[in-house]
């Protein structure tokens, strides 16, 4: 329990002077910044829990890509994670409702990049249209 909680910690620290931090990700108007630990959408600040917001990082780096639920609960919790799964979709959902109050609350209508659940354990985060508003 220890070695995976110190594994998890060495994961999220900050990297040396030699790293070249993370740059943002833009998907519509939602902005992950792995490196600050910051989510914006439309420039204002969504407060996510440590899980949802790493949960959220790891699909935004994969946007448009399926991402199982052995990767996520490998990457977000810990390959080593002994609890049952149900956690991830206790996660999602709250991350999800998070999202959708932060884009009803918002100014305008800001585009919010949907969470897909895909049959067989999959998740995706679509990315969002080029088209114009």
């Amino acid at each position: 329990m220890l070695l995976a909680r110190l594994r998890a910690h060495l994961r999220r620290r900050p990297q040396g002077p030699g790293h070249h931090a993370e740059a943002p990700i833009r998907l519509g108007d939602l902005t992950v910044d792995a490196s600050a630990r910051r989510c914006l959408l439309a420039g204002t600040e969504i407060l996510l829990r440590p899980k949802e917001f790493e949960l959220l990082a790891v699909l935004a780096r994969n946007a448009g890509a399926a991402v199982s639920r052995e990767t996520l609960m490998a990457q977000v919790w810990d390959e080593n994670w002994f609890g049952p799964t149900k956690t991830l979709d206790v996660t999602l959902a709250s991350l999800r409702r998070r999202l959708h109050q932060a884009a009803a609350d918002a100014p305008g209508a800001p585009v919010l990049p949907e969470i897909t659940t895909l049959r067989g354990h999959n998740y995706r985060l679509e990315p969002v249209s080029a088209e114009p508003r």
